[in-house]
């Protein structure tokens, strides 16, 4: 395949009768167990949009995993076999492993035909985690199949990590890697150019006779070139939801963050006038006007920059009077101080999701991940003075991890006044002890989602994971204030018997039955801590 696009509608001739190019933006449906439709903003398809319309272009963005309310129901893919006996039927209630595995959003098919009606020039596929990859190929595959001089390109996240695992594709005609900000004009000057020279695009990958070009420019944004999203991700009849991100990149270099493969080691963040720019040409709906507003911050890192993201909390209040905020992505507690807590609690934080990967000291050493106990421990007692709800995450299937270690870590959050996030191992192309992209070639991409279980490390088997994830949520339930009368029961009796058991549902019955093939063991483990 040449490095032109054949579209016979990207001629010059076009460009200079000023008809303007037809870009559609589509995110794929999600292949997956889970789906947490109020984090998928999709912010890095708002700003290719915002680019797009910049330079001229017709756009149409395309979020599908947001057109269905509810999951459809597939067969367990083959690969993911492995999980067949972890996986009880009809369980339902606090204590459930995953049941279903499902698409989040419309057929593949059904999204090509949305696609194709729109009549684009150019398709822009979004890859916004490697475990997603498949189904941005297949749809890309479909899109083909219908129409196969369109010109297609796919970025995103999960691009950044892998890039020739996706222009290697013959359904895929360019991959970008990085940030939408550096390339995409370049790109779409080369794109409506008679040359075709695409040499002088930032980050791109593409194809020429089915030899795969590099592009030798490598860029990442300056603070200044960041763009600015503010995306209402969803509005009920009490409150407002929106999501942003304000900052790029991270100089920490914990080993199994992958943040640095698309944003960079460079912490940056977004200039405070033009924060105050964007929220001043907000558009907020009549209906929208005196309801409370939550704001997400999706960055990874922003206490990087305390008086940074202080400064930028009061304007939001200055915007939105009745403001509050959240951080789900999680806050590095290392660079807290109760003062700090305080103030951000003042300012409107109504939640702290805070990161700990590991109680295990030798595992956080190996990790390169700063840990400080005690300052942890006065945080959380912090927010629980104040009434401040808080979630601690902790990473199962590292390398070093055993059985105890997992245990330990579930056993010490139990005692804490915080609700339990477990985040089970996989890893990313490009990570340390994952650079080698043949182990990705050899199994599907979805293998790399964390409701794969997948014991990537062989620290832990696939049972031991899926007993912690149900010792994490019995944990959960524990620390509830509201629990039903099977609830106590079936507290009592793991309490009892120390062994896992759940609840399952059968027409008008629910029954509390045994867990099957559970870590024993590591129940014992986590209940010799915790005693």
């Amino acid at each position: 395949m040449n490095n032109q696009p054949t579209n016979p509608k990207l001629t010059a001739t076009q460009i200079r009768e000023a008809k303007p190019l037809r870009a559609c933006i589509a995110i794929p449906p999600v292949f997956d167990f889970y789906f947490t439709r109020h984090r998928f903003s999709g912010l890095g398809s708002e700003i290719l949009s915002s680019l797009l319309r910049k330079n001229g272009c017709e756009v149409q963005l395309f979020n599908f995993p947001l057109q269905k309310k509810k999951g459809g129901q597939l067969r367990l893919p083959k690969t993911l076999e492995y999980l067949k006996p972890h996986i009880i039927g009809n369980e339902n209630g606090g204590l459930s492993f995953f049941t279903r595995y499902q698409r989040f959003g419309p057929p593949l098919a059904e999204c090509t035909d949305q696609i194709i009606a729109f009549a684009p020039d150019i398709v822009f596929i979004s890859c916004f985690a490697f475990c997603y990859a498949d189904a941005a190929l297949e749809l890309a595959s479909h899109i083909r199949d219908i129409n196969p001089d369109l010109a297609i390109t796919i970025g995103g996240a999960g691009v950044s990590a892998y890039p020739d695992f996706f222009i290697q594709n013959p359904n895929i005609d360019f991959a970008l890697t990085g940030e939408a900000e550096v390339s995409m004009p370049f790109f779409l000057n080369a794109l409506k150019s008679n040359s075709k020279d695409f040499s002088g695009v930032p980050n791109l990958y593409r194809k020429n006779n089915s030899k795969i070009i590099a592009s030798l420019i490598k860029r990442q944004t300056d603070a200044n070139e960041i763009a600015f999203v503010l995306k209402k991700t969803n509005s009920t009849s009490k409150a407002v939801y929106y999501s942003t991100s304000l900052s790029r990149g991270c100089p920490k270099r914990c080993r199994f963050c992958s943040n640095f493969l698309c944003h960079g080691r460079d912490f940056r963040v977004i200039p405070i006038k033009k924060i105050q720019k964007g929220l001043s040409e907000l558009f907020i709906e009549d209906k929208d006007c005196d309801k409370p507003v939550y704001v997400n911050f999706e960055d990874d890192n922003l206490l990087l920059a305390p008086e940074y993201f202080l400064n930028v909390l009061k304007i939001f209040k200055e915007k939105f009077p009745k403001v509050f905020f959240l951080a789900e992505n999680g806050v590095d507690y290392t660079k807290l101080t109760p003062e700090l807590v305080k103030t951000l609690i003042d300012l409107g934080m109504t939640q702290f999701n805070l990161s700990i990967a590991s109680t295990h000291l030798p595992i956080l050493k190996e990790e390169q991940r700063d840990a400080t106990f005690p300052l942890y421990e006065k945080i959380l007692q912090v927010l629980n003075k104040h009434g401040i709800q808080s979630i601690t995450y902790f990473i199962c299937g590292f390398k070093k991890d055993k059985k105890k270690t997992v245990a330990a870590n579930i056993a010490y959050l139990a005692k804490l006044p915080t609700r339990i996030g477990i985040s089970l191992f996989y890893p990313v192309p490009g990570i340390p002890d994952f650079t080698d992209t043949v182990l990705f070639d050899k199994q599907p991409p979805f293998i790399c989602a964390g409701s794969s279980a997948y014991p990537w490390n062989r620290s832990l088997t696939t049972a031991e994971l899926v007993t912690a994830f149900r010792l994490s949520r019995f944990v959960n339930l524990l620390k509830s204030d509201t629990k039903s009368e099977d609830e106590e029961i079936l507290i009592q009796k793991i309490t009892q018997k120390k062994k896992l058991y759940t609840r399952v549902k059968n027409g008008d019955t629910r029954s509390i039955v045994p867990v099957p093939n559970a870590d024993n063991d590591m129940v014992r483990l986590f209940f010799d801590y915790f005693s």
